[in-house]
C-alpha cells in the first residue's frame, strides 16, 4: 500500500502548456509516459553502471593475466640461468674427470713399472744389501702400490659420483629444456590473450566513452525538461489565476446575457400571444427538452474544482438553455406569415360573421379582404413553397404558399400570378398583382392564414407582426449585447 501511495504521489497526470504566439497547446503527460520515460532513464543508468562494473573485471582479470605473464617470465628466467649453471657444472666435471682419468693411467704405469722391477728383483740374485735394499724397494713400492689401489679405488668411487652427479646435471637439463618450451608456448598464448584484452579493453573504453557521453546528453535534456517544466507551471498558475479572474468576469456578463435573452425570449412569447395562439404547442418537443449531450466522463471522486467555475458551468447552462429557446422562437417567427400582403390598403371586410356583400345574407369570411391601388403588388407574408397557383372557383387566379410548421396562406381574387407551383420564395417576394377575379365585387386581395387545417384570424397576425417589426430592434440590441 505504502509503495502504491509513493508511485500515485510520483506519477500524476501531469499537462504541459505550450504558448506559442498566443495559442495555448495542451500536451499532456500520462502516467504509462513518465513511467515508461522513468524507467528508460534507470535502464540506461543500469547500462551504465553494468559497462562501468564489466570494464572493471575485464581491467582486473588483464591486470591478473599480466602479473601472470610477470610470474612466467620471472620463471623463465630462473630456469634459464639454472639452465646455464648446469652446463656450466657439466663441463666443469668432464674436465675433472678427464684430469682423473689421466691420473688414473699414471697409476696405472707406475704399477706396470713397479711389477716389473718386483719381477726383475726376484730374477737377479745378490748380496744382502741389495737384498735389504731390494725388500726396503719392495715394501716401499709395496706401500706405494697400496696407496695407488686406495687412490684408484678413491677415483673410481670419485668417478662414479661425478657419473652419477653428471645423469642428474643432464636429467635436470633435459626436463629444464622441456619446461622452457612449456614456458615459451604458455608465454606465447598469454601475450595473444593479452593482445585480445588490450584490443577489448580499448573497444569497452570506446564504449563506455560513448555511454558516458549519452548519459551527460540525457541529464542535460532531463535538467532542461525539468526547468521548463518549472516554467510551464509558473505560466500555468498564472493562467489558472487569469482564468479565475476571467470566469468571475464571464460569470456576470454570462448572467447579464441571460436576463436579457429572458426579455427577449418574452418578448418573442407576447408576439405570438398576439396570434392568438399557444407559443408551447407551436414549439413543440423542440423546445420543451433543451438540446443536451455529449461524451459520458465519469466525475473524478474529490476533484477540486473551485465555485466560481461551478457557478460559471451552471450559468452557461441556463444561457444556453434560454438561447435555445430564444433561436427556437426567432425561427418559428419566420416561419408565421406576421406581415401584410400589400405595402399600401385597407381592410374593407374583416374575419368571422359578416354580410355576405353579394347575397346580402349572414356568411363565414375565412380571411380578411384588403383592398388597394390598381395593380399593387402581392407579397408572400413568410418564406415557405407555392403548393397551388391558378383558378380556384369563387377565388379567382389564387396563390397557396406552405410556410411550414402547419402554416399556410391564401392570397385570392388576384389579376394575375408571378409565381410558380413548387418554387421556393423568401419573405416580401412578389407573388402576383391585386385584382377582382373569382367572386368578386371589386379590386382587392383575398388573404387568409391556415394553421393545422384551421383558419386564423389575419388581423391578429398583422397586429402581432406590427409589434414584432417594433420589438426587432430590441431584439437585435439585446442579442448583439
Amino acid at each position: 500500500m505504502r509503495l502504491k501511495a509513493v508511485i500515485d504521489k510520483l506519477f500524476t497526470d501531469r499537462q504541459v502548456i505550450i504558448s506559442t504566439r498566443g495559442q495555448l497547446k495542451y500536451l499532456r503527460l500520462s502516467v504509462a509516459t513518465q513511467a515508461m520515460g522513468f524507467a528508460a532513464v534507470v535502464g540506461l543508468g543500469g547500462v551504465f553502471a553494468y559497462l562501468m562494473v564489466s570494464g572493471a573485471l575485464q581491467y582486473r582479470e588483464i591486470t591478473q593475466a599480466q602479473a601472470n605473464l610477470l610470474s612466467l617470465q620471472s620463471d623463465f628466467s630462473a630456469v634459464s640461468a639454472d639452465f646455464e649453471l648446469a652446463q656450466s657444472k657439466i663441463i666443469a666435471t668432464q674436465a675433472e674427470l678427464d684430469q682423473q682419468y689421466a691420473r688414473l693411467e699414471d697409476v696405472l704405469a707406475d704399477r706396470h713399472v713397479v711389477e716389473q722391477a718386483l719381477e726383475f728383483a726376484a730374477i737377479t740374485p745378490g748380496d744382502k744389501k741389495q737384498e735389504k735394499s731390494v725388500e726396503d724397494r719392495i715394501r716401499t713400492l709395496g706401500e706405494s702400490l697400496h696407496s695407488t689401489n686406495a687412490r684408484r679405488e678413491q677415483l673410481e668411487m670419485e668417478i662414479t659420483q661425478l657419473n652419477k652427479a653428471l645423469f642428474q646435471t643432464t636429467r635436470a637439463r633435459d626436463e629444464a629444456a622441456s619446461n622452457r618450451e612449456k614456458t615459451e608456448k604458455r608465454l606465447a598464448s598469454l601475450r595473444g590473450l593479452v593482445n585480445l584484452y588490450a584490443s577489448t579493453k580499448d573497444e569497452i573504453y570506446k564504449e563506455l566513452e560513448q555511454t558516458r557521453a549519452q548519459f551527460a546528453s540525457l541529464k542535460q535534456e532531463f535538467s532542461g525538461h525539468l526547468h521548463k517544466e518549472d516554467a510551464l507551471n509558473s505560466e500555468v498558475g498564472e493562467l489558472r489565476s487569469r482564468l479565475t479572474k476571467m470566469s468571475t468576469d464571464n460569470k456576470d456578463l454570462i448572467s447579464r446575457i441571460h436576463d436579457r435573452t429572458n426579455e427577449s425570449v418574452a418578448a418573442l412569447r407576447e408576439i405570438i400571444v398576439l396570434t392568438g395562439l399557444d407559443p408551447e404547442k407551436l414549439l413543440g418537443s423542440s423546445d420543451a427538452e433543451a438540446g443536451l449531450g455529449g461524451p459520458f466522463v465519469a466525475a473524478v471522486p474529490g476533484a477540486n474544482l473551485m465555485e466560481t467555475e461551478q457557478d460559471f458551468y451552471a450559468q452557461t447552462q441556463k444561457m444556453e438553455a434560454s438561447l435555445t429557446r430564444w433561436e427556437n422562437l426567432q425561427t418559428l417567427l419566420k416561419q408565421i406569415p406576421l406581415a401584410r400582403p400589400v405595402d399600401v390598403g385597407y381592410i374593407t371586410s374583416s374575419f368571422g360573421k359578416r354580410r355576405d356583400p353579394i347575397t346580402k345574407r349572414t356568411a363565414f369570411h375565412s380571411g380578411v379582404d384588403i383592398a388597394g391601388p390598381k395593380n399593387s403588388k402581392i407579397l408572400a407574408t413568410a418564406p415557405g413553397v407555392v403548393t397551388f397557383v391558378g383558378k380556384n372557383g369563387a377565388y379567382g387566379t389564387m396563390v397557396t404558399i406552405d410556410h411550414g410548421r402547419g402554416f399556410k396562406t391564401r392570397y385570392g381574387h388576384l389579376k394575375k400570378a408571378l409565381v410558380k407551383k413548387g418554387a421556393k420564395i423568401e419573405y416580401r417576394t412578389e407573388i402576383g398583382v391585386m385584382g377582382s377575379t373569382g367572386r368578386s365585387t371589386g379590386r382587392h386581395v383575398h388573404y387568409e392564414v391556415i394553421y393545422e387545417g384551421e383558419h386564423q384570424n389575419p388581423a391578429n397576425f398583422i397586429k402581432a407582426g406590427r409589434y414584432a417589426f417594433k420589438a426587432t430592434p430590441k431584439l437585435e440590441k439585446a442579442a448583439a449585447d
